[in-house]
C-alpha cells in the first residue's frame, strides 16, 4: 500500500460523525447537512460542529469503521476518500476503490464457517424470547455477499432508548447456555441505545483495524487517530496513537467521574 497520508483517522460513523434527526435539539434542525440516507426514511445528519470536525479530520485520510453493512454503507453521503473502509462490524474491508479486500474476506469466511447456521438462528431465538415476554422487537441477521451471515441485531419497536434490551440479552444468554454449539460460538454482545448486536467470536472492528495497521506499517510511518462513541469502539480506538470521543457518548459516560454530593 502506497500513498498513505501522514495521519490516518479510523472513525466510527453513526453517533460519532453523524446521527438521526430525533437526536438533535429543535434549535439545530434547520442547519443540518445530510450524511446518510436510510431505507426506512430515518436519514442521518451532521450539525455545524460535526461538519467542522469532519472537515478538520479530512475525508481523504479517514478510514470509516462501522457496523453498517456494505449496502447501508453505500448510502452514506459523505465522500470518504481514504485508503479503505471497515464495514459490517469488521467482517468486510473495502479497498480504496470500493472493492472487497479478498485477503481479509478469505480470513473472515474461515472464521465464520462454523457459525453460519447459528447466526441465522439468532433472529428467531431473540424473537421467540421477546414474544414470550410480550416485548415488541424487530430483529434480523446481517448478511454480506463476501462472507454470508455476519451478526444479528435486535431493536425495540416500542422504546427508542432500547428499554428492555438488557433483559432480552440476559434471557438470551440463559437460553443458549444450554446449547454446546452456541457456547462454542463465543458470542460477543453489545448494547448501545436501541441496538443489541450479537456477533461470533473473532469478528469485530478491532480485528479488522489491527489487520490494516499491520499491513500499512510495512509501507509507511503514520500517526493513527481513533474516533468512536460506544464501548464496542474502544478496542479499535486503543490500537491507535490517539483517540477521540464525543461528549455525552456512551464511551464518555464510562470515563466520566462520579459526582459526589
Amino acid at each position: 500500500m502506497t500513498n498513505l497520508p501522514e495521519v490516518l483517522v479510523f472513525s466510527d460513523l453513526d453517533d460519532s460523525l453523524f446521527k438521526t434527526l430525533r437526536k438533535f435539539p429543535e434549535s439545530e434542525k434547520q442547519e443540518l447537512t445530510i450524511a446518510a440516507r436510510a431505507a426506512g426514511g430515518k436519514d442521518s445528519y451532521m450539525n455545524r460542529k460535526q461538519a467542522s470536525v469532519l472537515k478538520w479530520l479530512d475525508v481523504s485520510r479517514c478510514v470509516p469503521v462501522t457496523a453498517r453493512g456494505t449496502e447501508a454503507y453505500s448510502r452514506v453521503a459523505i465522500p470518504f476518500a481514504g485508503p479503505a473502509a471497515v464495514v459490517a462490524n469488521g467482517a468486510v474491508i473495502l479497498d480504496r476503490d470500493g472493492s472487497i479486500n479478498s485477503t481479509w474476506a478469505t480470513q473472515v469466511r474461515a472464521t465464520l464457517a462454523a457459525t453460519q447456521s447459528l447466526i441465522q438462528e439468532l433472529p428467531d431465538i431473540l424473537q421467540q424470547l421477546a414474544d414470550n415476554n410480550t416485548m415488541d422487537i424487530r430483529t434480523w441477521a446481517v448478511m454480506e455477499p463476501s462472507c454470508g451471515a455476519v451478526y444479528a441485531v435486535a431493536k425495540s419497536n416500542s422504546h427508542s432508548d432500547g428499554s428492555g434490551l438488557n433483559t432480552l440479552l440476559e434471557q438470551f444468554k440463559s437460553h443458549i447456555s444450554q446449547s454446546a454449539e452456541h457456547v462454542q460460538a463465543a458470542w460477543q454482545y453489545h448494547i448501545n441505545g436501541n441496538n443489541l448486536s450479537i456477533m461470533p467470536g473473532g469478528i469485530n472492528k478491532a480485528e479488522a483495524v489491527s489487520y490494516l495497521i499491520t499491513q500499512w506499517q510495512t509501507d509507511a510511518d503514520f500517526v493513527s487517530i481513533g474516533v468512536g462513541d460506544s464501548t464496542s469502539d474502544l478496542a479499535f480506538m486503543r490500537l491507535c496513537d490517539l483517540w477521540l470521543t464525543p461528549t455525552q457518548s456512551q464511551l464518555d459516560q464510562c470515563f466520566s467521574p462520579t459526582t459526589k454530593t
